[in-house]
């Protein structure tokens, strides 16, 4: 996924793409290591405008994502719709610069280097795939998860073990009285 600068004529380009996960490594990688799934295609929706030689992007994607919930471990789909901005600036003249360490300030690292005024999509885009990816996913907000004691799933039925209370280490702690 290449655009060429010269392409945004008149400052401003609305782009829309549509992609499939195994257009990005890292989408294949989390898949194959048994983690959430893009399902179905990727739909891009960008708005470029040029400033100079400094080019903002406005974007949003559309998704469908297979996990598997962090409470009953039950596979479940989640539309998802995320939405994003990047900061693309040339690169051109600061390789010898980039190859010694050097100490970037704060408007730097938030912005995407390109080479030869053409902006490489793909890192940039699949980051933002692998960012909306939920750390803990839910099924619902009211997913019950499984019973410690036989692992039963709590929303498909209620199990006969009875609850054990919470057995903390520090609650010795609880009693103790400190002089002032």
């Amino acid at each position: 996924m290449r655009l060429e600068l010269k392409d945004i004529k008149g400052g401003v380009l609305e782009q829309d793409y549509v992609c499939s996960a195994e257009d990005f490594p890292d989408l294949v990688a989390v898949a194959e290591e048994g983690g959430p799934v893009y399902d179905g295609p990727i739909r891009f929706f960008l708005r470029l405008q040029r400033s100079g030689q400094i080019v903002e992007v406005d974007g949003r994607f559309e998704a469908s994502l297979l996990m598997q919930c962090g409470h009953c471990l039950q596979p479940f789909q989640r539309a998802l719709a995320e939405s994003f901005s990047l900061t693309f600036t040339p690169c051109e003249g600061r390789e010898q610069e980039l190859e010694e360490e050097v100490e970037l300030e704060a408007l730097e690292l938030d912005m995407i280097p390109y080479h030869d005024e053409v902006l490489e999509l793909r890192n940039p885009l699949q980051d933002q795939l692998v960012m909306a990816i939920p750390i803990s996913p839910l099924c619902s907000e009211t997913c019950k998860g499984l019973c410690p004691e036989c692992g039963a799933d709590l929303n498909q039925k209620q199990c006969g073990c009875t609850k054990k209370p919470f057995n903390s280490k520090f609650s010795v702690l609880a009693g103790i009285k400190l002089k002032e």
